[in-house]
């Protein structure tokens, strides 16, 4: 299954040739058709040949010589004349000007210049002089003065008629390979689609088969990589899943054994840790759930969008972030002011981009550090800016940081795996329209991260509260 079918071939230089021979042949057929056509004008007397005033003029030369007065009526047709005397002094004739001057010198000298050539018929004491041309006339004295000459009206229907037939042999070789190249476009196009189940069709072309033959070993290489590929991807999901499920077991009860102990009689600090930890299970949880529906999903993970109030997902990434500060003995300065009641956003994915970055932001700050986060809404976006007072970006994280698998260890202090949480975030925001940016703060001359999402319209009178932690 798809292979080049096996048929007689002709070459590129084979169609080639053939293209040559047939203009020639076609430019051979021109000359004779030219020639064929201008020679029944003749012999129909529609044209007169280029020699026809010379052969008049031999004709009429003892007539004129032999006369009594030469007038126009005994002159050849096709000929202008000039009588002169023996002084050269113009006696009669419809010569042009220039022309008498020519003539005078032809008479008295043998010689002459330019289009024309000139016969000398002495007689008694004076010259005739004829002007004739060697080239085809019209017999119609009309065409002879109003339209172009019958040599020079061959030669342009000669020419048009050779670029005509130039042109028309050539677009039909061009449409000719055209259809023959198209087997390859239909090959190329069904590869670029990803459409690997095609028979490859005949050409009639030797180079041309050759290339489907090539194309159709690729297709079949690269049907069986992407074979194997899918089959490895397909192992790896169930891997994942699997493992996602048994993570899903410990999880539950880590969850129940934290609500039976939030049920005990506890210190008020006590219950803030297990509501940390209650929080945090749950938090995973959903992780894991988005973990089982990426590898069941064969176009990824599906982004849902849902109205939230703004106040709860705030709260929730509150909740997580001052759990975080207890564990890295940091300092939260939290700033927020909205005006949406709700916003349009896909909760769980944009509350895993903000605490990336707050997370990354409490790796890499020194012990009772400070991190500043500033919640604000402008123009329908939702922007969260998170300073640390850690040592910053360096010049290659600032470029690069948010690149998948990124790692810069000597940008911050800590861990170096700062890049796949950027580079997440960074996802995440471009799907809700929004972005993010590093830089490094001039305020605290630690790192600063801005991220923003687009939300809802704004309405009602803005909201917000501030608090040190």
């Amino acid at each position: 299954m798809g292979s080049v079918e096996k048929r007689r071939s002709r070459t590129l230089s084979g169609i080639f040739l053939r293209y040559v021979l047939v203009m020639l042949g076609l430019m051979f057929v021109l000359g004779i058709c030219t020639v064929f056509i201008f020679n029944i004008l003749v012999n129909s007397g529609a044209i007169y040949p280029a020699n026809y005033a010379e052969r008049k003029i031999n004709e009429a030369y003892d007539r004129i010589q032999k006369a009594d007065e030469v007038t126009e009526d005994i002159i050849p047709p096709l000929c202008r004349y000039v009588i002169f005397n023996a002084d050269g002094e113009v006696l009669g004739g419809n010569m042009t000007e220039d022309s008498v001057k020519i003539a005078w010198n032809v008479a008295n000298q043998g010689t002459a210049s330019g289009e024309f050539f000139y016969k000398v018929i002495p007689r008694s004491e004076e010259y005739v002089v004829l002007q004739y041309s060697l080239t085809p006339q019209y017999q119609s004295a009309f065409l002879r003065e109003h339209f172009i000459s019958p040599q020079n009206l061959m030669t342009i229907i000669v020419v048009l008629s050779g670029i005509a037939m130039i042109l028309l042999p050539s677009v039909s070789f061009g449409k000719k390979m055209k259809r023959k190249m198209k087997p390859v476009m239909n090959a190329v196009e069904r590869i670029k689609n990803q459409d690997l189940e095609y028979e490859v069709s005949y050409s009639g072309v030797k180079e041309i088969d050759d290339c489907l033959s090539s194309i159709d070993e690729m297709r079949n290489a690269l049907k069986d990589s992407l074979e194997r590929q899918w089959k490895a991807e397909q192992e790896k999901n169930r891997q994942m899943s699997a493992l996602a499920h048994d993570i899903k077991t410990p999880l539950t009860v880590i969850r129940g054994n934290a609500e039976l102990l939030s049920e005990m009689e506890m210190t008020e600090e006590q219950k803030k840790y297990m509501d940390y930890i209650a929080s945090s299970a749950l938090q995973i949880q959903n992780y894991v759930q988005t973990l089982i529906e990426v590898t069941k999903s064969v176009d990824g993970y599906q982004y849902r969008f849902e109205k939230i109030r703004t106040e709860d997902i705030l709260g929730d990434i509150k909740k997580q972030t001052l759990g975080l500060s207890e564990v890295f003995n940091l300092k939260i300065n939290w700033k927020e002011h909205y005006i949406s009641e709700t916003v349009s956003i896909v909760y769980d994915q944009v509350v895993r981009a903000v605490m990336n970055i707050i997370k990354n932001a409490a790796e890499h700050t020194p012990k009772d550090g400070t991190i500043n986060i500033d919640i604000n809404e402008k123009r329908g976006m939702l922007i969260f800016t998170v300073e640390d007072t850690g040592r910053g970006f360096t010049k290659e994280a600032l470029l690069h940081g948010t690149e998948q698998f990124f790692m810069d260890d000597t940008s911050r202090s800590g861990g170096v795996h700062y890049g796949i949480g950027l580079f997440s975030a960074k996802t995440i925001a471009g799907k809700h329209g929004g972005k993010i940016s590093l830089t490094n703060s001039k305020k605290t001359g630690g790192a600063k991260v801005e991220i923003c999402f687009e939300i809802n319209e704004p309405m009602g009178e803005p909201m917000g509260t501030e608090f040190l932690a």
